[in-house]
């Protein structure tokens, strides 16, 4: 498929079967990536880690409650934005440096990992200084057995999202992807196993998320090693370049991972960790339908950043409009099956979070939007517009969460979640409309040859994979 893009018709078809399949995914240049193939196979782990994922937290919160479940939500969540906020935007940048082809493989996975080192270091001596101190701001519900848990494990989420990266740059989709599954699938059989069979309370369940992590982090050292020798080290001129490109786009993704998140400190402020946990239950449910442009930005970043600036525009409209067709046809889907989802797996003490989940829903149609045309515009040179999003977004989280969560709880908390993803999108889609003369049509509304091209693209990826 020209350009690559999503769900287009393949031009080679002599080839087939699992082998096929699997050569199509090895490590190519990042131009040369088959989004085709690597966004399906993206897109399946994605669903497949929700899925087990989903299991564990089924099973956590039958077994522990609305309460425990609570707090393993936030003592989670504190690792996952450590992780997502330390970054800098260092990583992000060593794939559009690679791709441009400024600095070598090896640099750019030394300077990450010094940046990792030092970063994890200094996090885990404020986490330790916090549960020495605990100040006022700190939960009571929060142990010093937890701040030790989500210390090592911020720590080592953080090396995950570098380790990530790196795969990409490389053009290795299979590795990403196997240390996307690795994770989840970990943390699924070892806090099973340690509810069911040994009975694990909060810090057991805790303890089980991080040591699925800790292995996660060896294979993807394994996957690395093999790509790069492991040795950090600063390439002062190489650092600068990454710094000066990852935080012009850094604060805005700190502006979205605040805004995905913040309703959570919010309604565990106001509400308490029990609607806390009706809470997760309903964003977790709803955030199924985001594997799809979580997958897309994921794969489509390292290409645009290879690709010229025609290429690179006329392959974000295509892929947003399609991937917002398949996300409505599974908003529609997922509607009608809120009150038996939430209730018959998570279980009657948790409906009380299907209100919150039928307003959620929709929100992945905004952050398809989002996702792509913002990883788009990141690989033309212009990564800030995660800045003019998120700066306008988080302030209506703030706002709405602050008025609505006191008088409406848990729904007041995610209309203003939706309200949010709305702005975001639209500054997003009206940036790059602006910039690359795209229409609002030609971005937004799916055509008949699009579908009929999509039709046929799948049927070959099902005939690659099959025959």
């Amino acid at each position: 498929a020209a350009g690559g893009q999503l769900l287009t018709a393949p031009t080679e078809t002599k080839a087939s079967g699992p082998g096929h399949f699997l050569h199509r995914l090895r490590d190519v240049p990042a131009k040369d990536l088959d989004l085709t193939v690597g966004a399906g196979l993206t897109i399946a782990v994605r669903i497949g880690s929700y899925g087990l994922v989903a299991v564990a937290g089924i099973v956590v919160a039958r077994a522990l409650g609305a309460h425990d479940r609570g707090v393993y939500s936030l003592a989670t969540t504190i690792a996952l934005m450590f992780a997502a906020l330390a970054e800098l935007g260092i990583s992000k940048a060593g794939i559009y440096f690679l791709g441009k082809k400024r600095f070598s493989r090896q640099e750019i996975v030394s300077n990450n990992l010094a940046w990792l080192l030092a970063v994890s270091s200094i996090w885990v001596a404020v986490i330790l200084a916090i549960a020495a101190v605990r100040p006022p701001f700190v939960p009571d519900q929060l142990q010093l057995q937890h701040f030790l848990i989500f210390a090592a494990g911020g720590a080592l989420l953080l090396f995950l999202v570098v380790a990530e990266d790196l795969l990409l740059a490389s053009g290795s989709v299979l590795g990403y992807n196997l240390i996307r599954f690795v994770d989840p699938f970990l943390r699924m059989v070892l806090v099973v196993l340690g509810v069911v069979a040994f009975g694990f309370g909060i810090v057991g369940v805790l303890a089980a998320w991080l040591a699925a992590i800790a292995v996660t982090a060896a294979v993807a050292a394994v996957l690395l090693a093999r790509r790069a020798r492991l040795v950090p080290r600063i390439r002062l001129d190489a650092l600068r370049a990454q710094l000066v490109y990852g935080l012009k786009g850094h604060l805005g993704f700190v502006l979205q991972v605040t805004n995905h998140r913040l309703d959570v400190f919010l309604v565990a402020a106001i509400a308490g960790t029990t609607a806390l946990g009706h809470y997760a239950v309903a964003f977790g449910l709803a955030e199924l339908l985001w594997r799809l442009p979580f997958a897309l930005g994921a794969v489509f970043f390292p290409k645009a950043s290879a690709l010229d600036a025609d290429e690179n525009a006329a392959t974000a409209a295509i892929t947003c409009r399609r991937a917002l067709f398949l996300v409505l046809l599974g908003v529609l889907a997922i509607l009608p099956l809120g009150r038996v989802l939430i209730g018959g797996l998570y279980g009657p003490d948790f409906l009380p979070g299907l209100t919150a989940f039928y307003i959620l829903a929709p929100s992945a149609l905004f952050y398809t939007i989002f996702r792509v045309l913002s990883a788009s515009l990141a690989g033309r040179g212009m990564p800030e517009v995660g800045v003019y999003a998120g700066g306008a977004s988080v302030p209506v989280t703030i706002g709405l969460g602050l008025l609505l969560i006191p008088r409406m709880g848990i729904e007041g908390a995610a209309i203003a979640s939706m309200a949010a993803y709305i702005t975001a999108a639209a500054v997003a889609l009206g940036l790059f409309v602006r910039v690359t003369g795209k229409s609002l049509l030609e971005t937004l509304v799916i055509t008949k040859d699009d579908v009929q091209s999509s039709v046929q693209a799948a049927r070959a990826l099902l005939a690659r994979g099959g025959a």
